[in-house]
C-alpha cells in the first residue's frame, strides 16, 4: 500500500487480507524513491522482509551480533523465495557504544582497534552499513567513530576484501 500511495499513480486499488483502498488518489510522488526498511527480528518478518522490503535496520541492544547470522539467513531465504537477489538488500546496524583509550571486554566498548576489529567482523557477516550512538549524543564520541573508527574500518575491510 505505501508503494501504491508513493506511485505517482492517478488512482490505485489495493485488495489485502486487512486493507482495503478503492480509488484512492495518491498525493504527490516523493521527490526522490524512499526505501521500506524494517528494524524486525523474528522468522517471519525477517523472511517477510527478503520478499518485499528495501533493508533491514536492527539495534545491536536487541540483537547482539551473535544472533545476526541467523536473521540474515531468513532474509536472504524471503528474497531468494520472492525470486530477488539477498545482496539488493540493505543492513544497517545501529550500534550504542563507546569508544575508549583504554582496552574492553564489553562489546562495543573500547579502543579504536577493537570498533575497527568488530565492525569488520560484522561486514564479514552481511552488514554493510553502522550508525553509531554515544551516550547523551556526546559529541567527542561521534567524532572519534566519523574521523577515526570509520576510516579503519574501511580500510580493513578493503584489506579483507582484497586477500581473498
Amino acid at each position: 500500500m505505501i508503494r501504491l500511495m508513493w506511485s505517482g499513480e492517478r488512482s490505485v486499488r489495493y485488495e489485502g487480507e486487512h486493507y482495503r483502498l478503492a480509488g484512492v488518489h495518491p498525493g504527490p510522488s516523493p521527490a526522490h524513491e524512499i526505501g521500506i526498511w524494517l528494524g524486525v527480528g523474528g522468522p517471519k518478518l525477517l523472511r517477510y522482509l527478503g520478499g518485499h522490503a528495501d533493508g533491514w535496520a536492527p539495534s545491536n541492544s536487541f540483537f547482539p551480533p551473535a544472533s545476526l547470522p541467523e536473521r540474515h539467513a531468513a532474509i536472504d531465504d524471503g528474497a531468494r523465495a520472492a525470486g530477488r537477489d539477498p545482496a539488493s538488500i540493505r543492513r544497517v546496524y545501529n550500534i550504542f557504544g563507546a569508544i575508549a583509550d583504554a582496552p574492553s571486554d564489553e562489546p562495543f566498548h573500547g579502543t579504536v582497534e577493537q570498533w575497527t576489529a568488530e565492525l569488520a567482523d560484522l561486514v564479514g557477516i552481511g552488514m554493510d552499513t553502522f550508525v553509531f550512538g554515544a551516550e547523551d549524543d556526546d559529541f567527542e564520541q561521534c567524532r572519534r567513530f566519523v574521523e577515526e573508527v570509520a576510516p579503519a574500518v574501511r580500510q580493513r575491510v578493503a584489506e579483507l576484501r582484497a586477500s581473498r
